[in-house]
């Protein structure tokens, strides 16, 4: 795996580069360095990273600026930031790199502490990609996209959601990627966008509900949250297929529910009331995304049946070093219990999360700590480690016990 440093104070570069040195394979890995942003894409003009560790504060060019210019350049592979920054700037970059489509690993809060370095180490050997790819060049058009659904490059992958309280694995959230044989991963960020404004997102949803149904062997019946907008669910076209699917496949309510993400506004409400009843009449559950950041939440709770709701990644992780998001995860947990709604974390990524949100009794949980998001393929070996995994975690194993274990799938 071939690493890039990216930061401006010589002997923080030197420890970290000191700790790497001693969890990679000097065989098959190799670490370049770089001061500052202008520095990285210099050198990135001949040296492939597949794994970046970058630093905000930074002389010349900063590290926000440096990872806007990787998302012009559809830079593919992982990043772990590094940094002393305050926890409302780490969240801010946090979801700029989610809309950037970038692949955000997590953040090593400085001083670094070794075993949170090893854990996102495993993970970055876990995902990185097998073979060289020639990023894209080219915007996504029209002509790809229909290309895309005709060609299979759009796949789905599954990040499971498991009970804080069990450790049992209940669900998944099915995360579409869009797989091209010569460029690899294309960023979200190319084609959603795109793709919705062709129309193409209940294709798009109808794609992965019937993915969902030709891998029930291997999902085992566990419900994946399938991602749709506010225009899909009034499409009475959409509707009409997923129940002719339901009556081919009478378990499919069992199998999947519906995931709308916040920002999604309503033209009409009697239009949105109309496909939520037809669909709760066939036994099939609402949830509501990124719960508490847009200015519809409380009156979205009352117009639809929402069944549970997803706490926002940036309030999850700014929980640790932020009073206020602290505050904000208690008051929609105590919201979600008076309302008899499951709730559901996302952006689970270290065990002091996990820690924190199954006090605070919230139900479910899902991010790197637990698991990336995977080909179906994976997803039985995942399970078997994670079993081994959640097993510590209820018998309450230290930090380094737990850390010390994880193994990539």
């Amino acid at each position: 795996m071939n690493i890039l440093l990216i930061e401006d104070h010589d002997f923080q570069r030197q420890v970290l580069a000191t700790q790497l040195a001693h969890l990679i394979d000097p065989t098959q890995d190799q670490i370049h360095s770089a001061a500052n942003g202008v520095d990285a894409l210099a050198l990135m003009a001949t040296y492939q990273p597949q794994l970046l560790f970058c630093d905000l504060n930074m002389p010349q060019m900063d590290g926000i600026s440096f990872l806007g210019h990787l998302a012009e350049q559809q830079f593919t592979g992982a990043i772990i930031i590094t940094s002393a920054l305050d926890a409302e700037v780490l969240n801010s970059v946090n979801k700029m790199c989610k809309n950037y489509g970038l692949n955000l690993l997590g953040t090593l809060v400085k001083p670094m502490h070794l075993e949170q370095l090893k854990h996102l180490l495993a993970i970055a050997n876990n995902i990185q990609p097998t073979s060289t790819m020639i990023p894209l060049q080219q915007d996504i058009n029209e002509q790809d996209i229909i290309e895309a659904f005709d060609a299979g490059y759009l796949t789905p992958y599954y990040q499971p959601i498991v009970s804080l309280k069990t450790g049992e694995w209940v669900a998944s959230e099915a995360l579409i990627r869009f797989i091209h044989p010569d460029h690899g991963i294309v960023p979200a960020i190319k084609f959603i966008r795109q793709l919705a404004n062709l129309g193409k997102d209940s294709h798009l949803a109808l794609l992965i509900i019937n993915h969902i149904v030709n891998h029930q062997t291997i999902l085992g019946g566990r419900k994946v949250a399938v991602n749709i907008s506010a225009n899909t669910l009034v499409e009475r076209s959409f509707i009409n297929n997923v129940l002719a699917l339901h009556h081919q496949y009478p378990q499919l309510h069992h199998w999947l529910y519906f995931e709308l993400t916040e920002y999604d506004i309503f033209e009409s409400a009697g239009q949105a009331l109309e496909a939520a009843a037809r669909l709760g009449m066939h036994g099939f559950n609402l949830s509501i995304d990124d719960f508490g950041t847009g200015y519809s939440s409380l009156k979205q709770l009352d117009i639809l049946p929402f069944k549970s709701l997803k706490l926002d990644i940036g309030f999850v992780q700014a929980m640790p070093t932020n009073y206020t998001s602290k505050v904000i995860i208690e008051t929609c947990l105590s919201l979600a219990q008076r309302l008899n709604l499951t709730t559901i974390a996302e952006g689970v990524e270290d065990i002091t999360l996990w820690l924190k949100l199954q006090t605070m009794g919230c139900e479910l949980a899902q991010g790197y700590f637990i698991s990336p998001p995977l080909p179906f393929s994976q997803i039985p070996i995942w399970h078997t480690q994670w079993q081994q995994r959640s097993r510590q975690l209820l018998n309450n194993s230290s930090h380094k016990e737990i850390t010390n274990k994880i193994q990539p799938v």
